[in-house]
C-alpha cells in the first residue's frame, strides 16, 4: 500500500490512470522494409471519491478535578486507537469489494470452502505471481539458531485471529518465535505458510454463515504491491482536535472535548494483484 495525497480544493474525486503491458517482441526484424504491426497503449482510469470520518468525546470538569488518572492523557491515546482501527476497517471493506475471491478446496472438514490448507496458500500465490503481482516482504536467511528455520520471500495474508488454531495445526507452519531471524516483526503477525507470512486481527474479515454447511467463512486478503492505494487529502490525513472549557463551553466552562477527523479513500489498483482466499474452520471455537 502506497499512501497518496490529494491537493486541497482540487475536488474530492482523485483519477488516476494505469497503462496496461505491452505485448513482448521477440521475432526478429530481419532485412526487410516491413514495419512489424503495431500495438494499441490502453489505460485504465481508476477513480477514488474522499469521504470524512470522525469522532470525539466529552471529558467533563468534574471527572478531570477529582480523578486521580491523567484522563486527558488516557483519552488521546484511545482515540488514536480509534483512528487506526477506522483505517483498518476501511481498507478491510474496500478489499471485501473488490478483491477477487477464491475458495479452499484442499482442507479435510468437507465443507465449501474447507479449512484452509498448505497447497490452497499456494494455489493464491501462483495465481499472484501469474499475474506478475509483486511480494511484499524479502526472504529471511537460515542462521545457525536452535529450532529456527529460514522464511520464503512471501505476500501478506491478512486474516481474523480465529484462524491461528487452524494455522497452528498446519502442515510446514512456522510461527513467528521460530523465524531465524524477528528482528523486523509487525506485531500484528503470527506466523508462515510457505509464500504467506500472517497477519491477524480481531478486525479480520468474516462472512457470517456464508459456507455450503452454514458456516462463517474467514476472508483472508493477500495483496501484491501496489495493488491498492490510502488516498488522503492534502493536510487532512488525520487530525487531533482539542477543544479547552473555554471554548467547548463557554458559558460555565463544565467540559472539553478531544477527537479526530480525516479525510481518507481506500481504492484497489489492480484486481490481479489481490486475492481473497476464502476458507473455513477446522479447529471449532
Amino acid at each position: 500500500m502506497y499512501p497518496i495525497t490529494m491537493d486541497q480544493q482540487a475536488g474530492d474525486i482523485l483519477r488516476r490512470r494505469r497503462y496496461q503491458n505491452l505485448a513482448t517482441a521477440p521475432i526478429p526484424l530481419g532485412n526487410g522494409i516491413v514495419d512489424p504491426a503495431a500495438q494499441q497503449l490502453v489505460a485504465l482510469d481508476i477513480d477514488a471519491r474522499i469521504d470524512w470520518y470522525g469522532t470525539y468525546i466529552i471529558l467533563q470538569e468534574q471527572v478531570m478535578l477529582i480523578n486521580e488518572d491523567p484522563v486527558l492523557n488516557s483519552a488521546v491515546s484511545t482515540l488514536g486507537q480509534s483512528l487506526r482501527e477506522t483505517e483498518d476497517q476501511l481498507a478491510r471493506s474496500m478489499m471485501e469489494g473488490g478483491a477477487p475471491p477464491i475458495n479452499c478446496t484442499s482442507g479435510t472438514n468437507g465443507d465449501n470452502p474447507t479449512n484452509i490448507s498448505p497447497l490452497d496458500c499456494s494455489k493464491a500465490v501462483r495465481l499472484l505471481r501469474t499475474a506478475n503481482a509483486q511480494f511484499i516482504m524479502d526472504m529471511i536467511e537460515g542462521e545457525l539458531k536452535f529450532g529456527s528455520s529460514p522464511v520464503r520471500t512471501a505476500f501478506f495474508g491478512m486474516g481474523h485471529t480465529n484462524l491461528s488454531a487452524d494455522l497452528d495445526q498446519m502442515n510446514g507452519f512456522i510461527n513467528v518465535a521460530n523465524y531465524s531471524n524477528n528482528s523486523n516483526l509487525l506485531q500484528a503477525e503470527w506466523g508462515s505458510v510457505r509464500n504467506i507470512r500472517f497477519l491477524l486481527s480481531s478486525l479480520g474479515s468474516i462472512t457470517p454463515n456464508a459456507s455450503a454447511l452454514g458456516a462463517d467463512v474467514y476472508n483472508i486478503f493477500l495483496p501484491g504491491q501496489e495493488s491498492y492505494d490510502m488516498v488522503d487529502l492534502d493536510g487532512y490525513s488525520a487530525q487531533f482536535i482539542y477543544a479547552p472549557p473555554e471554548i467547548a463551553s463557554p458559558r460555565l466552562r463544565l467540559y472539553q472535548t478531544a477527537g479526530w477527523k480525516m479525510a481518507q479513500v481506500f481504492n484497489i489498483t489492480n484486481t490481479s494483484w489481490i486475492v481473497n482466499l476464502r476458507c473455513t474452520l477446522q479447529v471449532s471455537l
